[in-house]
């Protein structure tokens, strides 16, 4: 299966088929906090922020 999923994250082991899949699971380890600017929403990484702009 480790060929299937070829690119492994090296902060959690988790790991994508995809190189690009990779690049946004990496944007989830980082942390601050990011806030929406239409409802003003907080969120600890900015994945989830982009995320959640997609119901707006």
């Amino acid at each position: 299966q480790a060929a299937a999923r070829p690119f492994r994250c090296e902060v959690c082991g988790r790991s994508y088929k995809h190189a690009g899949s990779l690049v946004n699971h990496r944007q989830t380890h980082t942390t601050g906090l990011f806030r929406c600017a239409a409802c003003h929403k907080a969120f600890y990484n900015l994945m989830a922020l982009k995320n959640h702009r997609r119901t707006h």
